[in-house]
């Protein structure tokens, strides 16, 4: 938090960007298009769309997953 306060620039640019909408499709509870904050990434979605579907494993490297999502991005989950 110190950073933070020392280097108001930076707190302006993270604290200034605009959410972002994401769809995600496959076997998650919820898939849909959602509102997240910028810099979240695939897990979180797959956690605000209600997780995995029971029993279903996801077909998608965990190191795409753990990349921040675009603006008007589609997470295309695949099944295995």
């Amino acid at each position: 938090m110190y950073y933070l306060k020392e280097n108001p620039d930076l707190r302006k640019r993270i604290y200034s960007e605009a959410p972002i909408r994401v769809k995600i499709e496959g076997p998650v509870v919820n898939p849909g298009v959602y509102t997240l904050d910028a810099g979240s990434n695939g897990n979180d979605l797959i956690e605000i769309a209600g997780g995995r579907l029971p029993g279903a494993q996801i077909n998608t490297e965990d190191s795409i997953l753990e990349q921040p999502l675009e603006d008007g991005q589609i997470l295309k989950l695949g099944k295995r």
